[in-house]
């Protein structure tokens, strides 16, 4: 990868300083496995870890999508930085100073827009904060907060606001900063007048920071403190806010939910403050709209275990519905738990306790339960044609499901709750089109997967962990001994960046190799690992080998020779050849 603005020696030492283990374990939960990391993949969906980090190389990969790189590629995948960012985002984290880039027109404007989006964002979260804790207009927004149990303390920590009951306090702020009203109105921040001028989009309301996982202000979203309409304003999408993508309180919560193996999903900005200072951390509340598959995802590389807590009334029972399909899919355990009608679980937490609230989470029920109740309440049970339909709803439901033991768990339930015979079931399921298995994001097969031999494998990992050993290879010129063309072409472009640089480092390296060889070195290092013993030995024997090999190739070749001129009945050349074959015999005796 170029890095286009900072040189190669900058960009390196950001690289080497940097810990790869650090940056992915803010976004996956890994396990050791011998030399290397193992977690669920979060570039796709899966079940069963296939997703590597080698700390010692500096680098990850995953066997299950092929999606793979250094420090700086997982931060452009997985935060949607660009190179330079992700490069200034290091920089920062790890207090590396850079010098000053050089931009194209371009990227000077793409950067500089990105850049002043995200800083009218943290402009006007100053406003809205100061305002709330530090001004006398924020006194009636301070009294609300109280008066709805919101600490000091969380006030603070989640960066809460207020905003007044004008039209142009706001306006007023940014237009004080000399920061640029059309980019507040792409935010939503602003709107423009019918005629000249512009007016706030918040006001009168409680304002609440939408953060990223790096701690920047995205987006935002307020609460009428009076009366009006809507009772709840929300930020539009934008260049830098997807509302599928973000939660509310994930940033915090992100540190308990590998701990506690669980996280609480709920839909209201209080919501989510109030279990937090009850201390349900290991919580997380969704921004004015439904689940979606990308939130799944991305809490799936925390924990597998999935509770709805939704408003007790005819809404939240839909919304848990309609994360059920969403949970089979993602292939995690999805429960709900069931608070009293037109309760919600910031009133439930105040009104009663801690304890009460632990109590619920305890007498939660999985969500193909629940939904079965659902639907039996909202038919006549008894009718058999309303069974029907209700296991044909369910079936469909189950066919979204790839695993076939969990599949066959939910059938079984199924069958129980309706009364009906799992047999008839699994034939009905069996009948309909079945869609194809494959774990989402996952790459389609591409036919039969070349083979390597052991020696070749052998000898490319060794020189990737000793490049020092590339001279002798160079010696022997043994690429052109290669069977695979794959690893020829590795082989070659590692030799010749080698006699460029005089030294391999793998990160870098990889970046300059062909596409189609990137994921193959990684594949190598990761399968292979690090050789042990003597190397000079090892690749003496692998060598060894590769000419043995290439030798009775020879031989072989030679012999067909003599075979077809005996037939041909040829004398002189047939004479020549028996010599040819004598001394190529002498030869490999002498060897």
């Amino acid at each position: 990868m170029v890095s286009g603005f900072f040189s190669e020696e900058k960009v390196s030492e950001v690289r080497e300083r940097a810990s790869i283990l650090e940056v992915v374990s803010d976004h996956v939960t890994l396990k050791k496995t011998g030399r290397n990391y193992k977690g669920l993949c979060p570039f796709h969906s899966e079940k069963t870890p296939s997703f590597m980090v080698n700390e010692e190389k500096q680098i990850f990969h995953c066997f299950g999508c092929g999606e793979g790189g250094d420090v700086f590629t997982f931060l452009i995948k997985v935060g949607h930085f660009s190179f330079p960012q992700a490069v200034e985002e290091l920089a920062r984290r790890y207090g590396i100073k850079l010098p000053p880039k050089e931009l194209s027109p371009a990227q000077k404007k793409d950067l500089a827009k990105r850049d002043l989006l995200f800083q009218i964002n943290q402009a006007s979260s100053d406003y809205y904060h100061d305002l709330l804790t530090r001004q006398k207009e924020g006194e009636g927004a301070r009294r609300y907060l109280s008066q709805r149990g919101i600490r000091e303390e969380t006030i603070q920590a989640y960066r809460l606001g207020c905003s007044l009951d004008r039209w142009d306090g706001l306006v007023r702020y940014l237009e004080g900063k000399n920061l640029s009203l059309e980019m507040a109105r792409e935010l939503g921040l602003v709107f423009p007048k019918k005629k000249e001028g512009w007016y706030d989009a918040f006001r009168g309301r409680i304002i609440f920071p939408i953060l990223d996982l790096y701690q920047r202000v995205v987006g935002f979203g307020g609460r009428v403190i009076k009366e009006g309409d809507p009772k709840y304003l929300n930020s539009p999408e934008s260049a830098i806010y997807h509302k599928g993508e973000i939660l509310y309180g994930l940033h915090e919560a992100k540190r308990l939910l590998p701990a506690e193996d669980q996280v609480l999903i709920v839909e209201g900005y209080f919501d989510l403050l109030t279990l937090h200072q009850y201390g349900f951390k290991q919580s997380v509340a969704t921004l004015g709209t439904a689940l979606t598959p990308e939130h799944v995802r991305t809490l799936k590389r925390y924990t597998n275990n999935f509770i709805t807590v939704f408003d007790g009334d005819s809404a939240g029972v839909q919304a848990a519905l309609r994360s059920f399909p969403l949970f089979l899919e993602g292939e995690v355990w999805g429960e709900t738990v069931v608070l009293p009608k037109g309760e919600d679980p910031d009133g439930f937490l105040r009104k009663r306790s801690r304890d009460a609230f632990e109590k619920m989470i305890e007498k939660r029920i999985p969500l193909i339960d629940f939904f079965l109740e659902e639907r039996m309440k909202s038919r006549n049970s008894r009718s058999v044609e309303e069974k029907v339909k209700v296991a044909k709803e369910g079936l469909g439901l189950i066919r979204r499901i790839p695993e076939g033991i969990r599949r066959s768990l939910y059938l079984k339930t199924l069958a129980e709750k309706l009364d009906l015979q799992e047999a008839m079931l699994q034939t009905l399921l069996g009948s309909s089109p079945k869609e194809p298995q494959k774990e989402m994001g996952a790459p389609k097969p591409q036919g039969r997967e070349e083979t390597f031999s052991r020696s070749e494998v052998m000898v490319i990992s060794l020189i990737v962990q000793h490049p020092e050993l590339i001279p002798t290879l160079s010696a022997e010129r043994l690429w052109d001994q290669f069977e695979s063309l794959t690893l020829r072409k590795i082989g070659e472009d590692l030799e010749r960046l080698y006699q460029k640089r005089g030294s391999l480092d793998l990160p870098s390296v990889i970046e300059t190799l062909d596409e189609g060889l990137k994921a193959k070195v990684r594949e190598m290092v990761f399968r292979e690992g690090a050789p042990e013993g003597d190397m000079k030995k090892m690749l003496r024997d692998c060598i060894q080998k590769i000419h043995e090999r290439e030798f009775k190739k020879d031989q072989q070749d030679r012999l067909r020779k003599i075979r077809e001129v005996e037939k041909q009945k040829e004398e002189r050349a047939l004479e020549s050849l028996l010599i040819d074959h004598q001394k190529h015999a002498r030869k490999e005796t002498e060897a």
